[in-house]
Parts: C-alpha cells; sequence; structure tokens
C-alpha cells in the first residue's frame, strides 16, 4: 500500500506562528474582528522576504481601497441593500486593477463588505479599525519572516549548478563517442528549474543585501556558462551527421572521462565538413564546462565553508 509523505515544511511552521501571534495581539488590542489580523498574517507570508514585503504593501493598499469606499458608500447610503453592495463591489474591483493590485482584490471586497454590513459604531472609526487589525497581521507575520531563519535557497542552486556538471560527460559521451543523439529533455528542465531558483535567489533581500547581489550575479554567470553548454550540445544533436572530434578534441575528452581507443576514431582521410563543424561546437562546450567546473567547484567549497562556521 502506498502511503503519502506529508512533508511539514518550514513556512508552514512560521505561518502558524505569525497567525497565532497576530490572533494574541488582536486580543490584546481589543479588536471586534480579530479574524483581519489573521487574513493580514496569511497574505504576507511569502518564500522570500522580498515577496512577503510586496505582498505586505499589496494587502495594505487593497486595505486601504475597501476601507475609502466603503467608508464613502456607508456615509453616502446609510440604508445599505444588497443592490448598492453589489455595486460597490464592482467599483473596488475596477479600483483595484486601476491601482494594479490583482492581488489584494479579494481582501479589497471582503472589507468592503464588513464595513457596509458594519451596525456598529461610526464608518470611519470601523474602517479605521479594520486598517489597524490588518496592518497589525502584516507587520507581524513579516516580522516572523525576516527573524525566523530567512529562506535561503543557494545551496539548492549549488546543488542544481553540480549535477549539470555530473551530467554533461554522460551526454557527451552519447554523441561524441558511440554517435548517439541523447534526449535533451531533462537536462533543459533542469536548467529550467536553475533559473527559477536563481530569480527566488535574486528576490532576497536578507541579511546583507550587498553580499546577496554579489553572489547572484557570480551564480547567474554559472548559469549562463550552463546555458552556453546546452546550447552548444543542442546544435550537436541537430547535426545530420554525428562527425568526429579532431586530436585536440580527443585529448580533451581524454582529460573529463571520455576515451574509448576502439570507437573514438580520427579519420584518416582529412577533415569533413560534418567534423569541422562538430570540432567548433565541441570546443565551445569545452570551454564553458571546463569555466563551470572551477566556478562550481569554488562556489561548493565556499557553501561547505558558510556551513561549518555556522555549526561553529
Amino acid at each position: 500500500m502506498n502511503r503519502t509523505r506529508i512533508h511539514l515544511g518550514l513556512r508552514t511552521v512560521k505561518t502558524a506562528l505569525a497567525v497565532t501571534l497576530a490572533l494574541a495581539a488582536a486580543e490584546l488590542t481589543h479588536s471586534t474582528m480579530p479574524i483581519f489580523s489573521a487574513i493580514g498574517a496569511i497574505s504576507a507570508m511569502s518564500r522570500t522576504l522580498g515577496d512577503a514585503l510586496t505582498a505586505c504593501l499589496t494587502q495594505l493598499a487593497g486595505c486601504v481601497c475597501g476601507c475609502v469606499v466603503g467608508f464613502l458608500f456607508l456615509t453616502l447610503f446609510p440604508n445599505m441593500g444588497p443592490a448598492r453592495i453589489g455595486v460597490g463591489i464592482v467599483l473596488v474591483i475596477l479600483l483595484g486593477i486601476r491601482l494594479k493590485i490583482h492581488f489584494a482584490i479579494p481582501l479589497s471586497c471582503i472589507v468592503f463588505v464588513c464595513i457596509c454590513l458594519n451596525e456598529n459604531g461610526g464608518p470611519l472609526f470601523y474602517a479605521a479599525s479594520r486598517f489597524l487589525d490588518t496592518s497589525l497581521g502584516l507587520i507581524i507575520a513579516l516580522a516572523v519572516n525576516m527573524l525566523i531563519k530567512p529562506y535561503n535557497n543557494r545551496e539548492q542552486i549549488g546543488n542544481l549548478i553540480t549535477h549539470v556538471v555530473q551530467a554533461f560527460p554522460d551526454y557527451l559521451h552519447d554523441r561524441v563517442l558511440l554517435g548517439h543523439y541523447p534526449d535533451l529533455t531533462p537536462l533543459r528542465r533542469g536548467l529550467k528549474k536553475l533559473d527559477e531558483e536563481l530569480q527566488l535567489y535574486e528576490r532576497q533581500t536578507f541579511p546583507n543585501r550587498k553580499c546577496r547581489q554579489q553572489v547572484a550575479v557570480y551564480l547567474r554567470g554559472c548559469q549562463q556558462l550552463a546555458v552556453r553548454m546546452f546550447d552548444e550540445l543542442n546544435a550537436l544533436c541537430l547535426m545530420d551527421s554525428p562527425g568526429a572530434p579532431d586530436e585536440e578534441a580527443v585529448k580533451r575528452l581524454e582529460k573529463i572521462g571520455i576515451s574509448d581507443e576502439n570507437t573514438l576514431k580520427i579519420p584518416e582521410s582529412g577533415r569533413r565538413e560534418e567534423d569541422i563543424v562538430l570540432d567548433y561546437h565541441l570546443k565551445n562546450l569545452l570551454d564553458a564546462y571546463g569555466y563551470l567546473s572551477e566556478m562550481n567547484a569554488a562556489s561548493t567549497a565556499e557553501i561547505l565553508e558558510d556551513q561549518t562556521a555556522g555549526e561553529k
């Protein structure tokens, strides 16, 4: 019987903690609707601190939008009916689209409806209370995200780059040594995943933003070398004829463990057009491979050094 493993991630724990603290803070401030503090805490718990900050600003803008429209409607139309609330929802949505805060439009609508249905206190006080409740949850979630082990996927990026470096000799073995045309789909997916993780890393701003930016530039250089290697390998796989490497290419292949004297033979009848094309792409690929191997080794050593320092 197959059993599904449930992974309890750190972001799940941080979200639960942020909601707990937000509800406790709402209770201390005697909030009449602590649910808005909880909503704010949930909305701000994004994967990276940069995303969390963006979510906070967006949700605050949405909350203001709902509060303002709700206050105006309740002031102009004290006896709100379903039809007028529906018209107000349309205005809230259009305003949210205009302000480009699409992610916060649901919260804007919720705040608007709550204000319109309010029966306790004046509209201005109620609108201000809902804004403060939501702001409280957003601030608490942002603090939790910032102070409790901020997201850092540098090690995962390093592992992806290492995987690419380790995979290429096998691809070259199949293409150059055996004359086969390997399926590059897994490699293409790995490079896409690498780019996605790099985008996440580039949005991480805490701690030491300047240092992270420098590391991000370095890792982007590694990624560009990996893409260059893929492009050259893809070009080799698009050739109509496999071609044969020259003596220099053979020696370079031997250095990375690709050698078979019974299979890898240099034609005695001179260089053919397909051989020249293969040598061109192979040289570019091996150059990029050498640079990437060196850069990845340095990056891996730095990660291990940081981990050792952290354990101490």
